[in-house]
């Protein structure tokens, strides 16, 4: 007869220890608490940290909590880094002008329901860079937040007319890409063993040199 199985248990590391004990030890604040709790569990559901956050923001409930700064208590209780905090933040700042249905949604319908953090992302920055006409945003906004489309999946259909590439960046993309190449071909002619004939090798290495002049040149 085989053993019962062996209960597993979650691993709690170090960090998990210490904001279970922090929410412990400030247990009468429950805003503190919830700030903590959803810190914790933020991979999971990032609108509501960034809901927990904006409100902690809004009102500067860290000076009564002992910390210099906002920035301080983020790093110092809930253990995000200031780019974390910046990228919740701008992203739910961004839905409660564009789409405060989506908060609403989040606050009433289960988490499937909520797009994921690098979707809002996407749309934020789509939005900001202004490049899109209003039809292209109204899609990219219903696949988003409506469809739940992940941010693989916008870049491939928006990317194109959210963030053109103008002339120049593309040249200056072709032409690091040919310096790349370029050099990657003269390291591997120079390779011993490379079965390249010594007059085809001389003449590649010596068009390969006038290749990068020319592309110097043009830089």
């Amino acid at each position: 007869m085989l053993p019962p199985p062996m209960a597993t248990s979650k691993v709690i590391t170090k960090t998990d220890r210490e904001m279970e004990d922090r929410m412990l030890s400030v247990a009468s604040d429950p805003e503190r608490v919830e700030a903590l709790a959803r810190a914790r569990a933020f991979k999971r559901t990032w609108i509501e940290l960034a809901d927990a956050l904006a409100k902690v923001q809004d009102h500067t409930a860290w000076e009564r909590w002992g910390f210099a700064s906002f920035d301080a208590y983020c790093r110092q209780e809930l253990h995000l880094k200031p780019g974390t905090v910046q990228k919740l933040l701008g992203s739910y700042r961004f839905l409660e002008t564009a789409a405060p249905r989506v908060i609403e949604r989040a606050r009433t319908e289960p988490r499937g329901a909520v797009p994921s953090l690098q979707a809002v992302d996407f749309v934020a920055r789509a939005a900001e860079r202004g490049a899109a006409d209003r039809s292209t945003m109204k899609e990219l906004q219903r696949a988003a937040f409506d469809e739940g489309a992940e941010a693989p999946l916008l870049s491939r259909r928006f990317k194109e007319a959210a963030f053109p590439v103008d002339d120049d960046e593309r040249k200056d993309r072709a032409r690091q890409q040919l310096v790349a190449t370029a050099r990657r071909l003269a390291a591997l002619i120079a390779e011993p063993g490379v079965p390249v004939p010594k007059k085809v090798a001389v003449r590649l290495e010596e068009s390969i040199g006038e290749l990068l002049d020319a592309l110097d040149a043009a830089d």
